[in-house]
């Protein structure tokens, strides 16, 4: 048939025909050069197809040539078979030759499609030589394709090798011989601490196997061998003592270190190891080294996988369509902005998303610019320019860059900006940048900004008012001196480290003298006066250097580190004189004295008890010398005064330990804790008629660990809002056995344990315990500490009850009088308690200490999102504030907990609860505060050069 004035060949593929044979239907000049080919099979009928070839203008002698590059594969449906015409350029396409005898028919039936010298032929096209050529002509493609991408992957792979040497030359990579050097110094120290130990303790076996199992565990650990410095080898793991020989001799392949082992602080011996060396050969020290695995790891895997990767970007990538249509309806389907810019960052495209978030259909933002739009940075004072700009003038990719932009309407929407190039070097055309809309996550971040600096400085203000409150539990609120487990706390520390340190510790106990005749002359008020005006001076002479202590009623104790006793003597005196320099506008005729006993720990006293006992002992000798005088200690005087002191007949109490007791007791039950405190400062009032300084420590130390046996309870029972059942009563009974035997084994005190034991005894035996000794027989300790706990526990508040007067408690002690109690302590108890009741903060100050330290570990759990320690510390925190009947903190932690157990925790409103709570917290501590500071006494001014009578005895 004629096309546009060229003869065609036009060839029908007959279904009819086994080996697809294909038949002419007309058939045009020879000479005619195949330009194009177009299968035209939607004017075709099912069974046939037709092939239009176009002639050309160009033609050889004697065969037709087909020169193009590129390839057309024409299928029909699978039962007629396909034809495949494969072009290549400077391949020769030979059809058929006339004169050959043969008509058109058998030419074209007698060629078959393959690849013969390489010279691809026209013939009859089965389905099995369609795949045959079909795999053929993707493999010509491919084959040039990649030969290309391999050339560009060669250059990338020689790229990222010259980076990463680049990176190990800057030191950026890490030193791996370094690493290793330190890991092996960690380890021998490691290793050398945990052998000092076990030197120490002569624990060889335990420490030859744990020797033995690091060199089976560590293959670069080739021996362990622990050697005194006598030159024996205590421990020999791995052949240790051969290895050391080679060491020893300069044998390669070991490396050897060795850890020094000192035991009180004089040299013992070593830890010796032997590690393996690194082989120092050039083969092996290449073959071995990261760098060079890593460069032979990156340049294989690199140059396949860039091939790989390049050849298919080669593949799919044109470069007459920038952005083809279904990229752009790819890019529409993008839930975030994407703009793709020019070099002169000129909009070539806007997706849908972007169009939409800035309310500008994309095509008014297509050559736009795009720095034209109402962009403000972050920061406003920012001079940051934007991002697709960076990455257009630098080649460089930006991500994460925060942008605000300026809406129609007013509004201001937060993006995220990413931003890369596209090309580089000389061939940049412009940058792909993405905009994720990030308004909501920016106003939500930033409300919890605020919300975490909000709980961080209602934290840190509830630090403070815990600091606050810490002094007024542990001073004396009449004298602002420390109060007694203030003191003993700290003065176990100080006797720990002069003896650690071997320097002198001295103790100076003073006493006002004819205390009692200025409480019955002048009364109370002035009494108190009195002890504000010795505290002063004691605290102004003595507590910058020294711990200063109101020891009883009118006694101090003055505690000095690192001051010898020569020193001590000088210094007490000149403390004995300033208070006798003390005058008073009203009454002008008070004078004071003070008698003044002082010791030093060269006098070799077991404990810091039987140092202030020797103080003691002094202070009584210069009261019964005329009194206004300091006396030092001598062993000479100890005798005189009645042998050795008390405290070496009983055994030595740890003010220590009893004060890790006391903490783990207030960690489970902080009321309970709180009323062994108040019936500690009771005994403390009671006692001081009755007991020397010896026996006043011990019941004191037994009135604070009198319910330590609750620390085994469960909370269930402790926080009970109700009266306890019979069995709950019997598990609180078997929980202070436990109790009693926990310090008899602790301490091996027998007096502080049958104090402790003998406290439920009744005067006259009528109690539920039976075998206990009755009236007189029973420990005083005992008998004191069975009034004050009563009384504490009737006066207090419970969870299931409030607490009754002190007058209605006094009257229940009087009615037991005789049958619970002894009546004459009863009655001593109520005429020191009642004449005058001491405004007690204490309790209340360490239960608001209490709460604040509960409240700041709540706080901390929710600053690192701990959310089984925010319910357990938020559930604990409610129920301690109960049994407080602190009602608004305890509902305030039930909303926390309730919100930390929510399977989708919303962090703004915990926060926001937190805060609530932390505000109530620290407004409660504000209150106790300034509640203490109402409640203290003006102190009287006192005069000058008045005159100074003396006050007889």
């Amino acid at each position: 048939m004629q096309i546009g004035g060229s003869v065609a060949t036009i060839v029908r593929i007959d279904p009819a025909s086994r080996n697809g044979v294909l038949t002419p239907v007309q058939a045009g000049t020879s000479r005619t050069i195949v330009n194009t080919c177009q299968l035209h099979a939607k004017d075709a009928p099912p069974e046939s197809a037709e092939l239009n070839c176009p002639a050309g203008s160009k033609s050889g002698p004697d065969q037709d040539r087909v020169e193009r590059a590129g390839a057309v594969t024409i299928d029909t449906t699978p039962r007629h078979g396909a034809i495949l015409i494969s072009f290549r350029a400077a391949r020769r396409l030979v059809a058929f030759r006339q004169g050959n005898g043969h008509s058109e028919k058998q030419n074209l039936a007698r060629y078959r499609v393959g690849s013969m010298a390489g010279q691809p032929k026209i013939g009859v096209a089965t389905p099995r030589a369609d795949c045959l050529n079909s795999l053929f002509f993707n493999s010509c493609v491919l084959g040039r394709v990649y030969l290309q991408s391999i050339r560009l992957a060669i250059a990338l792979v020689c790229l990222g090798a010259s980076l990463i040497l680049a990176s190990h030359w800057f030191g950026l990579l890490p030193d791996v011989t370094q690493i290793q050097s330190d890991s092996r110094r960690r380890l021998s120290e490691a290793v050398a601490v945990n052998a000092a130990a076990h030197v120490r303790k002569q624990q060889w076996v335990d420490l030859r196997a744990t020797a033995e199992t690091l060199v089976d565990r560590d293959a670069d650990l080739l021996s362990i061998g622990v050697r005194s410095k006598h030159g024996d080898l205590k421990v020999n793991a791995g052949h240790h003592d051969d290895l050391w020989q080679q060491v020893s001799s300069d044998s390669e392949g070991i490396d050897a270190i060795s850890v020094p082992i000192t035991l009180n602080r004089r040299e013992w011996g070593a830890v010796e190891f032997c590690f393996r060396a690194p082989d120092r050969s050039n083969f092996g020290a290449i073959a071995e080294h990261p760098l060079m695995r890593l460069l032979a790891f990156y340049c294989i895997t690199g140059l396949f996988g860039y091939t790989l990767f390049v050849g298919k970007v080669m593949r799919v990538f044109s470069t007459t369509q920038v952005v083809p249509e279904r990229v752009r309806q790819a890019l529409d389907t993008l839930a975030e902005g994407l703009l793709v810019l020019d070099e002169k960052a000129k909009i070539v495209l806007a997706n849908r998303a972007f169009a939409e978030t800035v309310d500008v259909s994309s095509e008014l933002l297509v050559n736009s610019r795009a720095n034209e739009l109402p962009w403000t940075f972050e920061n406003s004072d920012s001079q940051d320019s934007y991002p697709w700009m960076t990455a257009i003038d630098e080649s460089a990719t930006i991500t994460e860059q925060i942008l605000h932009l300026k809406v129609h309407d007013g509004d201001e929407r937060i993006f995220s900006v990413n931003a890369a190039p596209i090309g580089g070097g000389s061939s940049r055309r412009g940058a792909l940048a993405t905009f994720r809309d990030v308004t909501h996550i920016e106003e939500h971040r930033k409300q919890l900004e605020a919300m975490l600096s909000m709980l961080r400085e209602s934290r840190d203000e509830i630090e403070e008012k815990n600091r606050e409150l810490e002094i007024l539990a542990t001073t004396d609120a009449l004298t602002g001196c420390l109060n007694r487990r203030a003191f003993f706390e700290r003065f176990g520390h100080l006797w720990k480290t002069a003896a650690a340190e071997q320097k002198p510790l001295s103790c100076i106990m003073f006493d006002n003298d004819h205390f009692k005749r200025v409480n019955d002359t002048y009364g109370h008020a002035i009494g108190d006066d009195v002890l504000r005006e010795v505290s002063r001076v004691l605290r102004e002479e003595h507590g910058e250097h020294g711990l200063v202590c109101r020891y009883g009623g009118e006694e101090f104790c003055v505690l000095l580190p690192g001051i010898d006793f020569e020193t001590a003597l000088d210094l007490a005196e000149q403390t004995r004189a300033s208070i006798e320099k003390i005058t008073f506008t009203e009454p002008a005729q008070l004078r004071l004295t003070a008698s003044v006993g002082v010791s030093e720990t060269r006098f070799d006293a077991a404990d810091p008890q039987e140092l202030i006992n020797q103080a003691d002992v002094c202070l009584y000798a210069a009261k019964r010398g005329g009194r206004n005088c300091v006396i030092p200690y001598s062993p000479e005087l100890s005798q005189m005064e009645g042998g050795e002191p008390e405290s070496r007949e009983r055994a030595e109490i740890p003010y220590q330990a009893v004060t890790a007791l006391i903490a783990s007791l207030s960690y489970r039950d902080a009321a309970t804790a709180q009323h062994s405190r108040r019936v500690a400062d009771l005994c403390s009032r009671v006692s001081k008629q009755y007991m020397d300084a010896g026996s006043q420590y011990i019941l004191e130390i037994a009135a604070l660990l009198h319910d330590i046996g609750k620390v085994g309870v469960s909370d269930e029972i402790l926080l009970k809002r109700g009266k306890l059942s019979p069995d709950e009563m019997e598990l609180i009974a078997w929980h202070d056995r436990i109790g009693v035997e926990l310090i008899e084994t602790a301490f091996e005190c027998q007096e502080l344990t049958e104090t402790v034991q003998f406290r439920q005894a009744h005067f006259d035996g009528s109690g539920r315990f039976r075998n206990l000794p009755v009236g007189p027989e029973i420990p005083l300790g005992a008998r004191i500490l069975s009034i004050c706990d009563s009384y504490d526990s009737m006066v207090s508040d419970r969870v299931y009850r409030e607490g009754c007067s002190h007058q209605v408690a006094i009257d229940e002690l009087r009615r037991y009088a005789g049958s619970q109690f002894d009546p004459e302590l009863v009655e001593h108890f109520a005429s020191v308690i009642t004449s005058k009741p001491e405004e007690d903060t204490t309790a209340n100050s360490e239960a608001a200490i209490q709460i604040g330290f509960q409240v700041e570990r709540l706080a901390a759990a929710i600053d690192s999102q701990d959310t089984e320690g925010m319910q357990t510390l938020a559930a604990r925190l409610g129920m301690y504030a109960r049994s407080c009947d602190i009602d608004s903190i305890a509902k305030a932690a039930d909303r926390i907990r309730e919100r930390a157990s929510e399977q989708e925790i919303s962090w703004l409103a915990l926060l926001h609860d937190t805060n609530e709570l932390l505000e109530l917290c620290r407004t409660t501590q504000s209150e106790l505060i300034q509640q203490a500071e109402s409640t203290e006494e003006p102190r009287v001014t006192p005069a000058e050069n008045a005159p100074m009578p003396e006050l007889a005895d």
